[in-house]
């Protein structure tokens, strides 16, 4: 393991280990987002009838708490014990491991389906953690990775931020409000958790310093890894939240739908990515 892995693993579990006990307050906790994501699950079982899963960078079970009935076996894998120790494992099927995602402590082809949420972010390098992620796949066996901060939409948020001051008063208070979430969610974390923002940072190098994953590249290096297909959607336009409890839910998936339908030309409206992979 490299001097700079060390770091970021490090960073990750300071940051996780001080954010344990509030992490369930995270936006993505929302009901709304809770049964987008179990209707994605559910149509994976639907379709494959899958017997294990594998959830990388569990955190305090958000993927295993929508998965339990789901799936006979599964196990969840951190870095972090502080956010282990928070998982739900009463249900009798759960297993929890300490242990890097770069090096999986499980052996070739053991797992139907693996599941990464907002997690690759926090990683050096997602190639490293894909490779582990083929190798301990079956053979037509699926990854779900989703929640990934979309590098198109990253630079626009970079761009409006070097804008002159007078064009950024012109901004609406929406745009404002995501131009400040994703540049600027260290200053939140420093005032809330006292993490200093080099730290914090670190423990979301692909999303702080790398600003973001690139779609296409994603899916490049998943091919080349070896995985037979990568299907990449668009999730959560800017502002979208925000239209569901402010306007509507029916507003928000009219807006959805027109963005959807006018890809790729929409794709930097999009805050976060979903990815699908089969082996």
């Amino acid at each position: 393991m490299t001097e700079k892995l060390q770091e970021i693993i490090d960073a990750n579990i300071t940051v996780h280990t001080i954010m344990a006990d509030k992490y369930n307050n995270e936006p993505h906790f929302r009901p709304e987002n809770q049964q987008k994501v179990r209707a994605v699950l559910e149509n994976i079982q639907k379709t494959k009838q899958y017997k294990s899963l594998l959830d990388i960078g569990c955190g305090t079970g958000f993927i295993i708490n929508l998965s339990h009935d789901l799936f006979p076996e599964i196990h969840g894998v951190d870095v972090t014990q502080a956010m282990l120790d928070r998982v739900d494992t009463s249900h009798g099927n759960i297993t929890l491991h300490n242990s890097s995602a770069e090096n999986l402590p499980f052996h070739d082809k053991y797992f139907d389906l693996v599941t990464a949420y907002a997690f690759i972010h926090h990683v050096q390098d997602y190639r490293k953690i894909l490779q582990e992620v083929f190798r301990v796949l079956k053979e037509n066996g699926t990854c779900y990775i989703d929640l990934e901060p979309n590098k198109l939409f990253w630079q626009a948020m970079v761009d409006l931020e070097k804008k002159p001051t007078l064009e950024q008063d012109k901004l609406s208070a929406i745009v404002k409000k995501e131009v400040n979430s994703v540049l600027h969610t260290d200053d939140k974390v420093l005032e809330e958790f006292n993490i200093d923002k080099e730290v914090f940072n670190k423990a979301e190098y692909t999303k702080s310093i790398l600003g973001g994953i690139d779609p296409l590249e994603f899916e490049k290096c998943c091919k080349e890894i070896g995985f037979a297909s990568c299907e990449i959607s668009y999730q959560w336009f800017l502002g979208q939240g925000s239209i569901m409890h402010e306007q509507s839910f029916q507003a928000a998936d009219d807006i959805n739908s027109y963005l959807q339908n006018i890809l790729p030309l929409s794709a930097h409206t999009f805050k976060y990515l979903r990815f699908i992979l089969t082996k």
